[in-house]
């Protein structure tokens, strides 16, 4: 589902970058792909510790082959506007951001709590290959195929998945875990006490913001500036998935070992800061892939140590409004999309990357200073 995702992500990039110009078009494709994290984060957090997550999970399959059946019948009858798209990548931002929490939660209950690090490393590392293989498939597909053959097989692969976990246990939680820590204000109060979570959270939540200009702007850049093709456009939005999983692969042994994730965490947010300012030169397109996939190395960490922290840290019960919290912290990327594209359109691109990268550094050196639980050791054994 996930390489199905950003196939989708990839082709309505595409699409769009070719009915607008405006660096603001691509940044409110970004704010409505992941605004719903931020709107409908907390809600989905709850859900997943109010159903059984594996429900969710099977319910959000079926949901999202709809989605791409429709999508396959809009672009057959040939009427293509900008607007239908933003609605589109709306919907598909809430399908994601449901299945996100679920997931994840679903995962952490069905491991051992000693294994917990090395499945989600490896849950990271599997992600990531599909962040890299989804807009490459997509766009090779697109040689052979047209937009809407492709949409309706993705709608067919997705109900697969269904046969795939068909098997799997559901994993009810206790009824008295449950009343313990019922009700929707529990998660936010357990991040507020939870210093070591609240900082993550406020890291998380800055360095969506700043942090991320190269993987905002790299359908902008890669269209209207490097003038790339169909596939040159589709490796260079993969180039971060390529990046992410090579560092989630080789930093393996060593990710599992990081007794300071907290630290480790900040670092990666400053390391993200500074690729992104490398990122806003005129580069050459061999240079921007390269920036992109030192990103992506830095994504690896990044994603990994606040992952870790969040669900760890968190009771059971709890890792839904967790995971909740974690989407409305990562809800802050679609919001500095849309406020870098909107500055990138009155003073341009280049000189807005540059001040959102120096101030994500600030506002990160500032977290980890107030902080002292990002500084400690955790996870000895």
């Amino acid at each position: 589902m996930f390489s199905a995702r950003y196939m989708d992500f990839a082709i309505i990039g595409w699409l769009i970058t070719s009915l607008s110009n405006d660096p603001s078009s691509v940044g409110l494709l970004i704010f409505l792909r992941f605004i719903p994290l931020t709107t409908s984060g907390l809600i989905s957090g709850w859900l997943v510790d109010k159903f059984p997550r594996l429900k969710i999970i099977k319910t959000i399959i079926v949901i999202t082959s709809i989605y791409y059946f429709l999508l396959s019948y809009y672009l057959l009858i040939g009427s293509e506007t900008i607007e239908i798209f933003y609605i589109l990548t709306f919907i598909s931002g809430i399908l994601s951001s449901i299945d996100l929490a679920s997931r994840q939660s679903y995962l952490s209950n069905l491991v051992r709590r000693k294994t917990l690090k090395f499945s989600l490393a490896i849950d990271i590392i599997l992600m990531n290959l599909c962040i890299f293989l989804g807009p490459n498939i997509g766009m090779l597909f697109y040689e052979i195929i047209d937009f809407y053959q492709i949409y309706f097989y993705l709608g067919i692969v997705t109900l697969l998945n269904l046969l795939i976990i068909r098997k799997n246990p559901n994993l009810s939680m206790l009824k008295n875990k449950k009343e313990e820590y019922s009700g929707f204000a529990k998660g936010v109060g357990f991040a507020i006490k939870n210093k070591l979570i609240l900082s993550t959270l406020l890291i998380l939540a800055f360095g969506n913001f700043f942090a991320f200009s190269f993987e905002s702007m790299a359908p902008y850049v890669g269209k209207n500036i490097l003038n790339s093709s169909p596939q040159e456009f589709s490796f260079l939005l993969s180039m971060q998935g390529l990046g992410a999983l090579s560092g989630a692969i080789l930093f393996f042994p060593l990710i599992v070992k990081i007794n300071r994730p907290g630290l480790v965490f900040a670092i990666s947010s400053i390391s993200l800061c500074i690729f992104s300012f490398l990122f806003s030169f005129e580069n050459s397109y061999f240079m921007t892939c390269v920036i992109i996939f030192f990103g992506g190395l830095s994504i690896a960490i990044f994603g990994n140590m606040h992952t870790r922290i969040l669900i760890s840290q968190t009771p059971n019960p709890l890792r839904g409004r967790i995971q909740g919290l974690r989407q409305l912290s990562i809800g802050f990327f679609p919001l500095g999309s849309l406020f870098l594209g909107l500055s990138g359109d009155y003073f341009g691109i280049s000189d807005s990357i540059r001040l959102f990268s120096f101030t994500g550094v600030l506002i990160t050196i500032f977290i980890l200073i107030l902080f002292r639980e990002l500084r400690v050791k955790i996870f000895n054994k």
